[in-house]
């Protein structure tokens, strides 16, 4: 019995370790924060708060942290949005090829028509240019989910996207969901 507690306390210690390595932690960037709190709506009206860590492709494990790159004009010229002042994210649900355009409005009310941008790998990985193949097309939002899990959603698959806030940080300055009432690295009570 003993060394089944003294196995299952290396066990729990290994676990907290590895969980205090990947704390998420509230990042600033030109005055910008991220992760940001999430809204997704599926088209069968379906919920779920999550956390935006950033943006990317489904192929690659890179992702861009606090900006979305779309192209406007007609895709004429490309234009970066800070995740932090987007409002909401609609109509990629319904697009048809990957040139089809949807709407982003920003938290000051403007709206932007936009496409989706290519993703590559310079260094960290950008979005930049036509997208061409879907593979490889900045569309794909990289969450943490209500379990504290990391999950990919394709933005072409929910109805809309509403950009809540900054996420709550505890006093280390680690991201935490709504739903805690307690910072599971500090132990503090969250206001």
């Amino acid at each position: 019995m003993k060394s089944f507690i003294a196995a299952l306390t290396l066990t729990c210690a290994a676990w907290a370790a590895h969980a205090q390595t990947n704390n998420l932690k509230i990042v600033e960037s030109n005055g910008h924060l991220s992760p940001v709190a999430i809204r997704v709506t599926y088209p069968n009206n379906q919920k779920r708060n999550l956390t935006l860590l950033g943006i990317g492709s489904s192929l690659r494990d890179n992702y861009l942290t606090h900006q979305m790159v779309v192209r406007s004009d007609g895709g004429a010229s490309q234009r970066a949005l800070w995740f932090d002042s987007i409002a909401s994210i609609r109509g990629t649900s319904t697009l048809r090829t990957l040139g089809d355009e949807f709407t982003i409005t920003l938290k000051d009310g403007r709206q932007v028509t936009a496409m989706f941008t290519r993703f590559f790998e310079l260094g960290a990985g950008s979005c930049a240019g036509e997208a061409t193949d879907e593979r490889f097309t900045c569309n794909v939002l990289v969450v943490r989910n209500e379990d504290d899990g990391l999950e990919k959603l394709d933005l072409r698959k929910v109805a809309q996207v509403e950009f809540l806030a900054a996420a709550r940080r505890d006093k280390a300055g680690n991201a935490m969901f709504d739903t805690w009432r307690y910072s599971p690295f500090t132990g503090e009570r969250l206001q």
